[in-house]
């Protein structure tokens, strides 16, 4: 120690400050997730379709019709020609001769350009126009195979992973053999360049070659939940296009043999959400599919619905009066009798029923209707033959009515009153006492 101005001054070695330094700690790296969520985003929008024109498809390829014959090309946008293309390609136009100069001159551009901003969106128009045995579809391919040097980063990676992209006979299936090693092919797609695995054109192709691919092996559920899982992943779009492919392909392996319970609620929970019910508001991939595969998927139905009808009244309508009844149409349901099943529920019921439906589909995929003439009632509707029958909680009678009869209760309505449902001529009704249900079967049967 020693002073200076008369302070003190305590000096410390060198050694000793470096022996006491604290330890160097590597930083937290840092979240890149917020980044990664605005490129994804800005990715999105880039590879969106094209914002629909107020000017007709026709006038769109006429003015191009006109700026190639008059080589004028002042102030036309790219953005102009990249739509022309869309169209001269599309389906509607690819074969009208009139537009046969703008798909020459487009394809005489590609082979030129070195501008990634129009070769980049004519990779787009080709897959998106792909037609495996359309000349067009060949001529684009060859083009772009031409000048892939000049494709910009946007589709590199995809070219990278796909290497016979522009290859007709072969990029469908090569896809649909990278989605079969894919747990998720929706979200595997892309992560490997294709931003839009639900677009149409090519991807259309692949949909077909990878059901091919999975379908020996539908009878397992994993693989019923991949293919589930890529026809509508986690709030993404629905796939349209070969939707009947796809649910031939689900309910093909169940002809034979019966699914388990968890399969079959799974098949009939997931495409009914999908695709509604076959019987209401008929999406046109039913009309797709093999009809003794829907009668089956029906059959299903019927006992999905008539669990659920009992698991609602359990819930909200104790002491219902239904156990016996549940029981005897339990009995005929199993034994084939009936032919179609359709449940409405009163109010209460209704509304714990849409609380137990995916949150998407309760405006639009109706599964059950509303009674809602009286609060205390919900219905059973079947058809069994050429009979129509009721059935009600509590002390609502067992009717039977001709199902060829005008103004007799119809199945799958949205809407029903018990009120005019009694009013309504029938065949028979009375009240479950004594031996009903042997006077229900000689009225049915």
């Amino acid at each position: 120690m020693g002073r200076t101005d008369g302070k003190e001054i305590t000096t410390v070695s060198l050694s000793k400050l470096l022996a006491n330094l604290a330890p160097l700690r590597p930083l937290t790296p840092p979240n890149f997730e917020n980044i990664e969520r605005t490129i994804r985003r800005v990715l999105d929008r880039f590879d969106a379709p094209a914002i629909a024109s107020d000017r007709s498809p026709e006038d769109i390829l006429h003015k191009m019709l006109d700026h190639i014959r008059n080589n004028d090309w002042r102030g036309v946008p790219l953005s102009f020609v990249i739509q022309s293309a869309g169209f001269a390609f599309s389906s509607d136009f690819r074969k009208t001769p009139a537009f046969e100069p703008i798909r020459f001159f487009l394809l005489k551009e590609v082979d030129a350009s070195t501008r990634c901003g129009f070769i980049n969106p004519m990779v787009r128009v080709y897959m998106e126009s792909f037609d495996p045995v359309a000349r067009h579809t060949f001529d684009l391919a060859a083009a772009l195979q031409r000048n892939r040097e000049q494709i910009g980063p946007r589709w590199q990676d995809l070219i990278f992973h796909i290497p016979d992209l522009f290859d007709p006979h072969l990029v469908s299936e090569t896809i649909a053999e990278r989605m079969d090693a894919m747990d998720d092919p929706w979200h595997g797609l892309r992560a490997i360049g294709l931003r839009q695995p639900h677009a149409p054109g090519l991807m259309d192709f692949a949909h077909l070659a990878f059901i091919r691919r999975i379908a020996p092996r539908l009878n397992q559920k994993q693989e019923i939940e991949r293919l589930l899982g890529w026809l509508r992943p986690d709030g993404q779009t629905l796939q349209q296009m070969g939707a009947g492919a796809a649910i031939n392909a689900l309910l093909a392996p169940w002809r034979q043999q019966s699914p388990s319970k968890d399969i079959s609620s799974l098949l009939t929970d997931r495409l009914t959400e999908f695709y509604g019910h076959p019987k209401v508001h008929r999406h046109p991939a039913w009309s797709e599919v093999d009809p003794e595969l829907e009668t089956m998927f029906l059959r299903w139905l019927m006992r999905a619905d008539f669990r659920f009808l009992f698991q609602i009244l359990d819930e909200v309508e104790r002491g219902h009066m239904w156990s016996d009844r549940e029981h005897f149409w339990e009995t005929m349901l199993e034994q084939g009798v009936v032919d179609e099943l359709w449940v409405a529920f009163n109010e209460e019921g209704y509304h714990v029923a849409q609380e137990k439906l995916p949150a998407n589909t309760r405006e639009t995929a109706l599964r059950f209707g509303h009674q809602t003439g009286e609060k205390d009632k919900s219905l059973l509707l079947m058809r069994i033959g050429e009979k129509i029958v009721v059935e009600g909680t509590y002390n609502f009678k067992l009717h039977i009515f001709d199902a060829d009869a005008s103004g007799v209760p119809e199945l799958y309505k949205s809407q029903y009153d018990v009120a005019r449902i009694r009013r309504s001529r029938c065949l028979d009704s009375f009240a479950h006492l004594g031996g009903w249900q042997t006077r229900a079967r000689r009225s049915i049967l």
